[in-house]
């Protein structure tokens, strides 16, 4: 387009009230691009290819480059401390005994072989306390002794096991002096079978 075209086409379009809002195409007075006879957009004489705008020239859009989604920090690690194993330095144990027996039952014996099973997984069994307890029924002096001979079975059966040394067992009677139970105002059978807890041997194993 010469010098002359320019020229005309601006005064046509401000005849026409159209303006040059943008340097590649013509707008009229509400911002719409200027179109000829077959639906053209009218270009300025400074057009270029850059400068087409949407709805013109083959734009159907505007094209927007997304910008890449940033990827989430992975969660941060962890570390849980380890806490360090503690080293068992005493196991101990309660063996029950019939009433007026020292002798040990079965039960009592699984008791005994579960403690030393316990003991010599943890390490060397550096000393064991053995204290015999009795229930109230009889004389004092009888319950004395009864607790010491209840005491002694368990630490004969300890050294027929092979794995404790006599010389580390201390052995104690209480006699009745320390009950578990009371069982106030209960007499006879009936107090016999209440008092079963209090006929027993306390087990202390100290360990290196």
């Amino acid at each position: 387009m010469s010098i002359r075209k320019i020229q005309v086409v601006v005064l046509f379009g401000l005849m026409c009230g159209v303006a040059p809002v943008q340097a590649g195409y013509w707008y009229d007075s509400s911002g719409n691009v200027w179109r000829n006879s077959t639906n053209e957009c009218w270009r300025t004489g400074y057009w270029t290819p850059e400068m087409i705008v949407v709805g013109c020239d083959g734009r159907v859009a505007e094209v927007v480059t997304p910008e890449p989604m940033a990827k989430p920090a992975p969660p941060a690690s962890k570390s849980v401390p380890v806490p360090e194993p503690v080293a068992i330095t005493r196991v101990d144990a309660t063996v029950n005994f019939g009433f007026d027996r020292a002798d040990l039952n079965s039960d009592a014996t699984a008791v005994v072989d579960r403690l030393l099973q316990r003991a010599t997984s943890q390490g060397r069994i550096k000393s064991v306390k053995l204290t015999g307890h009795t229930d109230r029924i009889g004389t004092e002096g009888y319950n004395l002794d009864l607790s010491l001979r209840r005491a002694s079975s368990v630490a004969d059966f300890l050294v027929q096991s092979g794995k404790v040394d006599p010389q580390v067992i201390e052995i104690a009677g209480k006699g009745e002096t320390e009950p578990l139970v009371g069982c106030e105002g209960i007499f006879g059978a009936a107090a016999i079978n209440c008092l079963a807890p209090n006929r027993r041997v306390d087990m202390v194993l100290d360990l290196f």
